[in-house]
């Protein structure tokens, strides 16, 4: 028998063994979606109070996150049949029984409140099953349970992992969207429009969610092959994956929490970088939104140099952003120092610790102006229908902040008539915009209409025939940092005052900061122990 042979000979057990592996897992996958029924992100095996599928009883918002391998949802305390208890619990007894009858082999409990009160572990005959607390917020945590599941991946004898938050909204939320990005490679937008879709109508704010699962970035170490891939990933429609603008809005206001610099530097972090790039893909694809880049830095050290500081760091996101293809002439780029803080710091009197100064050091983004769509015909004021969803689209958006004011300008091409005719017809513009928002019941307080003429030409073609909105914003008042005083023996509202104002005469003062407390009777009583606001 020649070498050839030999070799092939040795090859086919090998290759009957792989492809036994492979189908052992796949019966493995196909299994866990028969016996669940639930194939898409969003679907539930167990409703909000912990009905559906009786194997799973115990469960609260049960959901697929990998097929077979991994699930998420809540503990049914609150809405138990039985033995009610408080939501802010571990899975129940038999929760923990029911997950083991099914073959679940891991169970993460996302919350520390009431931990010491659960078992670390289930077993019934030969299975067990392991209960384990962690956060997920931290990187150690997020690596472990990264690590666990990828285990479950990679071997069969594993059964899958139930990661549980109370609710089976927010924090599981989360930690899916990272197993999303890692294992089935949704972009950032995807996986917060999952999250959000999956908090059943509760994704209002949360921002330290969201700013986490924005700066999550892939592990190679935990990176799978598209074949399996293919088979554990849930079907998810993003209803909301078009609708970039909303984004623009929701991300602006993230953003401008996320954005960190280090002390001193302008250096874009990796999670920074990742995140300008879907934002830059964003603004590629709305052409008509113009940027500005805004650089801010924390009160400590020189102000002239922090000034500086700032513009470097809002020039380096500038630069990026030109770097991977966005139109320089949608963005500009500003510093402004230590002048708009988004909590007040200084060293004397309203000290803040680490965690708050660094949340001064940042890039925000403000829209300045949204070109519209709109461009009319010659000598014409008339709104087409097209354009009237286009405006219906864009104040929806705008009116998602009530402090903004907008501008309606109105412009016309050069070309055409005398400066009088053109002044006009920009002014008919802008009011036919107008009155349309106003009889649409669009909130106009804060908005007004400008004619321009042909004085603000971008063009010198027909596209001048244009409506464009000018954006102003309010400077934001920054967070006041609240300081108390602890009532001790002898203290009087006067001396508090003279310690914090120099001032004995500000009583007045300490009874408006504690209201609620404090009366204006005859006589004040202060309970040693008790603390009241002085700031």
């Amino acid at each position: 028998m020649n070498k050839e042979k030999i070799y092939l000979l040795f090859l086919i057990p090998l290759f009957i063994f792989s492809q036994a592996e492979n189908d052992e897992f796949e019966n493995k996958i196909n299994n866990y979606k028969q016996k669940f029924k639930i194939n898409c992100a969003t679907e539930k095996a167990t409703n909000n109070k912990g009905n559906g599928q009786e194997i799973l009883y115990g469960t609260r918002n049960f959901r697929s996150i990998l097929h077979g391998i991994a699930y998420r949802g809540g503990g049914n305390n609150y809405y138990h049949r039985e033995n009610k208890r408080e939501n802010k619990n571990p899975l129940p007894q038999d929760g923990l029984e029911n997950l083991l009858k099914v073959g679940f082999s891991n169970i993460v409990y996302l919350y520390k409140t009431n931990w010491d009160t659960a078992p670390r572990s289930v077993t019934d005959g030969n299975k067990k099953l392991d209960y384990f607390q962690l956060s997920g917020n931290d990187f150690d945590s997020r690596d472990s349970i990264l690590s666990m599941v990828y285990e479950t991946i990679k071997n069969d004898d594993l059964g899958p992992v139930y990661l549980h938050c109370w609710n089976g909204w927010h924090q599981s939320g989360f930690i899916s969207a990272i197993l999303l990005k890692q294992f089935c490679g949704f972009s950032t937008l995807k996986s917060l429009h999952y999250w959000e879709d999956c908090a059943d109508s509760w994704s209002k704010g949360y921002d330290r969610i969201k700013e986490a699962i924005i700066n999550f970035v892939p592990i190679e170490k935990y990176k799978i092959d598209q074949e399996t891939a293919d088979l554990i990933c849930p079907c998810y429609e993003d209803l909301r994956k078009d609708d970039t603008i909303k984004y623009v809005s929701q991300t602006m206001e993230v953003l401008d929490l996320n954005l960190p610099f280090p002390s001193g530097g302008y250096d874009l972090e990796p999670s920074v970088s990742t995140f300008l790039d879907e934002y830059g893909n964003m603004l590629k694809k709305r052409p008509e939104i113009f940027i500005e880049v805004q650089g801010h830095s924390d009160h400590l050290g020189d102000e002239k140099e922090n000034q500086v500081l700032s513009f470097k760091r809002a020039k380096k996101v500038f630069e990026y952003l030109i770097k991977i293809g966005v139109d320089s002439t949608k963005l500009e780029y500003n510093g402004y120092g230590e002048t708009q803080p988004i909590i007040y710091c200084d060293e004397k009197r309203n000290k803040c610790n680490k965690e708050e100064i660094a949340k001064n050091r940042r890039v925000t983004f403000r829209i300045k102006s949204i070109e519209s769509n709109i461009n009319f015909d010659k000598e014409k004021d008339v709104i087409s229908v097209e354009d009237k969803q286009w405006l219906n689209e864009i104040f929806d958006f705008l009116s998602s902040d009530k402090n903004i004011k907008i501008e309606i300008q109105g412009h016309a091409d050069g070309g055409t008539g005398s400066k009088f005719v053109n002044q006009k017809i920009s002014e008919n513009r802008a009011q036919a915009v107008y009155d349309y928002l106003k009889n649409k019941g669009f909130d106009i307080k804060n908005i007004n209409w400008k004619g321009y003429g042909s004085k603000k030409q971008k063009y010198y073609d027909q596209r001048d025939r244009r409506i464009e909105l000018k954006i102003t914003y309010p400077i934001q008042k920054p967070i006041q940092k609240k300081k108390y005083h602890t009532i001790k023996k002898g203290d009087s509202l006067s001396k508090i005052a003279l310690k914090y104002y120099n001032d004995y005469n500000k009583i007045s003062k300490l009874i408006k900061l504690n209201k609620k407390s404090l009366n204006r009777g005859e006589k004040t009583i202060l309970q040693i122990g008790d603390k009241i606001r002085v700031e």
